[in-house]
């Protein structure tokens, strides 16, 4: 299968994922907010992220790892540099889990009066956390596999695995709350989704290579020493991107309460959660640009980036026009007036949309370009610069205040990231990206013209569902018509027309065999 084929399968799949995690999202939040109450849906969206800030003690995190992994597999050495990496990253974990685990411990001491909980929603926290703790030394053995899987571009059932795995979490999320366990029941879920995930990342990457056999230790110390290396400059770049990135839900708790976080969480996840399976289409192509760079084949690099700008674009800037004209809607409908943050952060969705999309193109061509310092650099200070003004915005201008902190702060990194590509690719990514935009003002605004004919019609006060479809489906209606014939390029439409067909023929021969089992079997009987 060739890399395309392997880049487009692996996002089809990311599709599915994130569909289902929307889906199960959408039965989730409403039934926790009514059942367990915001402060408990706050407090869990605040205390998730407070975890991520502490698994920084990681330095052989799973997007180092997945570098130096799909960069050996392309390497004619009977996959030696393959199991070395692998099992270094194992002997690695586990330290690195064990000081994580020492400190979500610590972290338990002080959670309730960080995000001013209730003692009784305090107490579960605390418990949870202490699961967690012990979880996250007991997994390791099995934590690699997810990484070893995506580097070996095995992508379409890693991300399948992933949406299984964002079902399970729902369902026990679901039932833990449902019968009463709360904010301990949600956390707790986690752990079981993940626990069963694992175990199916092994299974598959073990049938996928059967000959591959792991063990614990340091069998090239030069290569220790070369990840610890790497993996310290990618700590200073994680630790920076979480600032930036993921720190919404615990600057929400921390400056305005749990409950206003569970308003920041519901009006900014359906935009994020769609954002998110659009980015997956530059993930699901950075193992095969990690193959390409490491052949030095760096005209096809080009290429794919400047690909990957245009097919960003197409998707991400009707999903800022949605964001502008439909959020407040969507909300409402989905969870109520209440649960609604504001036209502010609404707005800086949008920007943020738009201009993180690009951001995050170029920090992984970086990454793979292998521009850490600079990287880890940019990004650390441009954490701490964001959680400051974000901290401060949202005490001066509400919960909005702290995603307009984003879209000013990713600013002065993108303009130096940019440059640097275009000396790297002898490319002009401004002009690609202008040429994108300009290309979208037509099917933009008559999708948008459309959209808000059909929301004048519609009166959204709380439960609207079929109202929200419509003005959904008539933006999506006329802007896809309109891109397909003035933004998608001949290559574009040849491909998605090819996927399509090789995915209809898949079906048809899958429903062949069920019938022709199905006739058999009443044969037999």
């Amino acid at each position: 299968m060739s890399r395309s084929a392997r880049a487009a399968k692996g996002f089809a799949a990311s599709i599915v994922q994130y569909c289902t995690q929307i889906i199960v999202q959408i039965l989730l939040a409403p039934i926790v907010l009514r059942v367990a109450g915001r402060e408990t849906l706050g407090a869990y969206a605040a205390i998730m992220q407070t975890l991520g800030f502490l698994m920084l003690v990681d330095i052989a995190g799973s997007w180092s790892l997945e570098r130096f992994l799909a960069q050996a597999s392309g390497l004619d050495d009977n996959g030696t540099r393959f199991r070395n990496i692998f099992i270094t990253a194992r002997t690695m974990l586990l330290v690195t889990y064990s000081a994580f685990a020492s400190l979500v411990v610590i972290f338990s001491c002080f959670v309730g009066r960080l995000f001013h909980l209730s003692p009784s929603v305090a107490l579960e926290a605390k418990h949870a956390l202490y699961v967690i703790a012990v979880w996250s030394v007991v997994r390791t053995p099995l934590v690699a596999y997810s990484a070893a899987s995506t580097a070996t571009q095995d992508i379409a059932a890693t991300n399948l695995i992933g949406a299984l795995s964002g079902v399970l979490r729902t369902v026990a999320s679901l039932g833990f709350v449902l019968a009463g366990a709360g904010l301990f029941g949600l956390m707790l879920s986690g752990t079981v989704a993940e626990g069963i995930g694992f175990l199916l990342y092994r299974t598959r990457f073990r049938k996928m290579n059967p000959g591959f056999r792991a063990a614990w230790g340091v069998p090239d110390k030069a290569l220790l020493r070369e990840m610890l290396g790497f993996g310290g400059h990618t700590a200073f770049l994680n630790a920076g991107n979480m600032l930036f990135f993921t720190s919404g839900n615990m600057l929400a708790g921390l400056t305005n309460g749990a409950a206003a976080a569970s308003s920041f969480y519901t009006t900014q996840m359906p935009t994020t959660t769609v954002y998110n399976m659009i980015y997956r289409m530059t993930e699901a192509a950075s193992p095969a640009v990690n193959e390409l760079y490491g052949r030095k084949e760096y005209e096809k690099v080009r290429e794919v980036f400047v690909r990957l700008c245009r097919l960003l674009l197409l998707f991400n800037l009707p999903l800022a026009v949605c964001v502008l004209i439909f959020n407040r809607d969507l909300v409402v409908t989905w969870v109520g007036a209440g649960q609604y943050a504001g036209t502010l952060l609404t707005a800086s969705l949008a920007a943020f949309c738009v201009v993180n999309a690009i951001q995050k193109l170029v920090i992984l061509f970086s990454f793979i370009f292998g521009w850490i310092r600079l990287l880890s650099m940019t990004a650390f200070v441009q954490g701490i610069a964001n959680f400051g003004l974000a901290f401060y915005l949202g005490k001066h201008l509400g919960l909005g205040g702290i995603t307009l902190a984003l879209v000013i702060v990713l600013l002065p990194q993108l303009v130096i990231l940019i440059r640097k590509i275009n000396q790297e690719l002898t490319l002009n990514v401004a002009a690609v990206l202008a040429n994108s935009a300009i290309r979208s003002i037509v099917p933009l605004a008559a999708a948008a013209a459309c959209g808000l004919l059909v929301q004048a019609h519609v009166l959204i006060a709380r439960r609207h569902f079929i109202g929200l479809l419509a003005e959904l489906s008539t933006f999506a209606a006329v802007y896809g018509v309109l891109a397909w014939f003035m933004m998608m390029t001949d290559q574009d439409r040849n491909d998605l027309l090819r996927f399509a067909n090789s995915a209809l023929l898949r079906l048809r021969k899958r429903s062949t065999r069920i019938t022709e089992t199905a006739a058999a079997d009443g044969s037999a009987s």
